[in-house]
């Protein structure tokens, strides 16, 4: 690997963001994308004009609130016929929400060395993942181009910016993000909109954005003909921080993909999506039977050696 952790996680949690560089080796996600396709049409077809293609991306989005037939309701968000930088309401098609119906994405949304990264930037290992999909953008989807803004709606109170308090948002880059296919625009903590010269927050596939609440960033156009962009939204919060949230995973949790997701996870893997480790008193011999029986094929011996 090319970057250093360490000094990348002295940066977010000093200049406010950071790009690390290759944490996710490609081959890794070059095989998660493979799977991608059944989520999302390949870009070479969705550039052809194909109208099965376009069609699925357009109804493709799993979060509602993206989906052609409801933007016909009030998002706070303009219309396309707005001019200049603007939130507009087909930007946000290509939301698709975890779990997905494909193994290795799903393995991908807590990948050891990102979860290893928050942990370390955010100095504590009882952190909760809470924000989880992919987001696919096409040139020629609509004007990406974004107002600067800094994420406000992932609390439901004012941000609490120090040490030991701030969340970790980010985007895990499936495809190299690069001019043209709008890389994020951003700036350093303690700048702020206008006139002051943002970076671009550019990387290959498998580099990791990871930046805080309390920085400027925006959207940005994507140009390049025939361009696309894929990334995955893995955002983190302290455990116990409820004010913060943003996806729910409990609603999906009877459903197959999760329960195979489940099955092949670890107890700190679960963990992450506020799951009891061993040793925690809510777990009984009656209630781990249980959780074999759910995930069938989850070891559940960490839980049983904990009991006793």
């Amino acid at each position: 690997m090319s970057t250093d952790i360490e000094a990348c996680a002295e940066e977010w949690r000093t200049q406010g963001w950071t790009v690390v560089h290759d944490l996710v080796p490609a081959e890794e996600i070059d095989a998660a994308v493979e799977e991608l396709w059944g989520h999302f049409p390949r870009p070479s077809d969705y550039h052809s004009g194909d109208p099965e293609a376009i069609a699925h991306f357009e109804t493709g989005s799993t979060d509602e609130r993206y989906q052609p037939s409801r933007q016909g309701s009030s998002h706070g968000l303009n219309e396309e016929d707005a001019v200049g930088r603007e939130f507009r309401l087909r930007q946000f098609l290509g939301h698709v929400l975890f779990p997905y119906d494909s193994h290795l994405l799903n393995r991908l949304q807590i990948h050891p060395r990102v979860v290893d990264f928050a942990q370390r930037a955010m100095n504590s290992e009882d952190i909760r993942l809470y924000q989880a999909r992919i987001w696919g953008k096409y040139t020629g989807v609509t004007d990406y181009e974004q107002p600067f803004h800094q994420d406000r709606n992932h609390t439901i109170v004012p941000d609490r910016v120090e040490p030991g308090w701030w969340n970790m948002l980010g985007f895990l880059y499936l495809s190299d993000v690069e001019d043209g296919v709008g890389p994020t625009e951003i700036l350093s903590l303690g700048d702020s909109p206008p006139g002051t010269e943002p970076h671009s927050a550019a990387g290959r596939r498998g580099s990791y954005l990871a930046y805080r609440t309390d920085v400027w960033h925006r959207g940005v156009n994507l140009t390049r003909e025939g361009g696309s962009r894929f990334l995955m939204n893995i955002a983190f919060k302290h455990a116990h921080h409820e004010w913060i949230g943003f996806d729910s995973f409990q609603q999906n949790a009877n459903r197959g993909p999760w329960s195979k997701f489940a099955a092949s996870c670890t107890p700190e893997e679960l963990a992450l999506f506020g799951a009891p480790k061993p040793g925690h008193p809510f777990w009984t011999v009656e209630l781990i039977d249980a959780l074999e029986d759910r995930y069938r094929g989850i070891d559940a011996s960490p839980w049983r050696e904990a009991l006793k």
